[in-house]
């Protein structure tokens, strides 16, 4: 009974830790510092950061972004955002780093807004409760 005991008050006390998400450019594992303003072109760029997670290609310049956050969860409760970095960079027209921006979380209020919009897809198909739950009574798929 007391191991039981001792189990299950395990199993609530480490569900109450907090989880931390990492998404994107890892920024503390790159060699970023390197990179310099008119000096480095696209080809060292790429090998020492690999792929960028964006790349804007207007008619005017391209910019390359990496982006990177922490997100802190905690139960049930809406999830935080601990830290954020995005470097954008931009290339002159012989492909070398003509600026380069570091944004941090702090930053973003000040020249940054993130939009929090999406488009929404109409569904054309509307189904009943019964209907959407049970649909795939009796349906057989071969394996």
């Amino acid at each position: 009974m007391k191991k039981k005991l001792g189990i299950i008050s395990l199993f609530i006390l480490t569900s109450c830790f907090p989880r931390l998400e990492k998404h994107g450019y890892m920024f503390d594992m790159s060699d970023h510092e390197l990179v310099q303003d008119g000096v480095t072109s696209k080809d060292r760029l790429f090998k020492l950061m690999g792929s960028p997670t964006l790349l804007v290609d207007s008619d005017e310049e391209e910019v390359w972004i990496y982006y990177s956050e922490s997100v802190k969860h905690f139960l049930f409760f809406q999830p935080k955002v601990v830290e954020r970095k995005i470097l954008a960079l931009n290339f002159d027209d012989k492909s070398v780093v003509k600026e380069m921006r570091i944004i941090d979380l702090e930053d973003e209020s000040k020249d940054m807004k993130f939009v929090s919009k999406y488009t929404k897809v109409e569904d054309h198909k509307s189904e009943g409760f019964f209907k959407s739950f049970f649909g795939n009574v009796g349906q057989l798929k071969a394996q």
